[in-house]
């Protein structure tokens, strides 16, 4: 198999992180190129280092350039660009502004420009096999029911910025898949590791653990937000990851969308009771609306308190099921499956607790 040369935006993030190590394990013959803007480049580079020498036998080159994907050439320069446009096989794209709360105009800089300009990148790559996009779940919006991966435009509003923008970054890719081989990989709410439970933020169901540890002091039995009935869809890292290197060494075909997410979801009921009965509260008992949780969380104050955005409600209470069957299809025979979220959850708990006091592992109002 000839060598590949990935070009990686998103390290050292944690996906990225995991991605490349997976990576790794699975290909022998690869090198990488990380664009990574200016104030993770230390970071990135403590992290090659690592990776490096936890494989002192392999070589491995591991190139770290200081850019930024919302410049048209990068941050790089277009001698630069050139050269790598001549030699790059693969390009995975993860760079984005993940928060729920991110002001607009941010979230179109980094989400939507960012890329246009790596498909952009991508349209002159002369060597190039596949470009992973990495989308989200829930450019589905506001949308109900049930959401197949081949869909993506059908008029729905969405719920926030992060929504929007990763959708019109999606149009961007489906536009030029004609164009260029595309693997789009939309996950759906990515918790810790299913076997440590580690993370780097807790942010997703985090948020009802935050909530129900702060709120257990008041010794009160806590009480369901709303009937709690829809699905939460949840996946671990660990499956993402391997899901991802699956689908992208099996060359599925390019123009395909991938929503990796759990076949097998829980609703937010049951998620709901079974963190409240980990974290060692009282309850849950009878229920409230939402809007009781909403109000106080419309106050700047209360959510850099509690570190919760007040966006997160919308998704324990959104009744929609995203449909994985191309996932299944491309998974079929790998290994990879998605684990049941009963299953793992009191790892996930227990990763929370002995990390809580971690300052850097909460979720930062803008």
């Amino acid at each position: 198999m000839p060598r590949k040369k990935v070009f990686f935006t998103g390290f050292p993030g944690f996906i990225g992180r995991r991605l490349v190590r997976q990576i790794l394990d699975e290909v022998k013959e690869v090198d990488f190129v990380f664009l990574v803007q200016d104030k993770f480049v230390s970071e990135a580079v403590r992290e090659t280092d690592r990776i490096k020498a936890a494989e002192p036998r392999r070589t491995l080159s591991m190139e770290v350039l200081s850019g930024d994907i919302s410049d048209p050439s990068l941050g790089l320069g277009e001698k630069k660009v050139k050269e790598l446009q001549a030699q790059v096989t693969d390009v995975f794209h993860l760079a984005a502004i993940y928060d729920l709360a991110v002001p607009e105009q941010l979230a179109w800089k980094v989400n939507v420009r960012g890329t246009e300009n790596i498909v952009a990148f991508c349209r002159k790559a002369s060597k190039l096999k596949t470009y992973v996009h990495f989308s989200t779940c829930y450019v589905a919006g506001k949308r109900t029911g049930t959401v197949l991966e081949d869909e993506l435009q059908m008029g729905q509003g969405f719920k926030n910025h992060y929504e929007s923008t990763k959708h019109e970054a999606e149009i961007i890719v489906r536009n030029a898949w004609d164009k260029i081989p595309t693997i789009v990989i939309r996950p759906a709410i990515t918790m810790g590791d299913s076997r440590t439970g580690e993370t780097n933020k807790f942010d997703g169901p985090y948020f009802g653990m935050i909530l129900i540890d702060a709120l257990k002091i008041l010794q009160i039995p806590m009480p369901y937000l709303g009937d709690s009935l829809a699905e939460v869809n949840v996946v671990p890292i660990d499956y993402l990851v391997r899901g991802t290197v699956a689908i992208w060494k099996k060359r599925a075909a390019a123009g395909t969308c991938y929503q990796l997410a759990d076949p097998n979801p829980v609703l937010a009921r049951t998620i709901y009771a079974e963190i409240v009965r980990l974290v060692g509260a009282r309850g849950p008992f009878l229920q409230i609306p939402p809007i009781l949780m909403d109000v106080p969380l419309r106050v700047a104050a209360v959510r850099k308190l509690l570190g919760v955005p007040r966006e997160v409600l919308d998704y324990f209470n959104h009744a929609v099921h995203f449909d994985t069957k191309n996932t299944s299809t491309a998974l079929k025979g790998t290994g990879v499956e998605c684990p049941y979220i009963l299953d793992y959850l009191p790892t996930l708990v227990e990763f929370y607790k002995a990390n809580k006091h971690r300052k850097e592992l909460r979720w930062k109002a803008f």
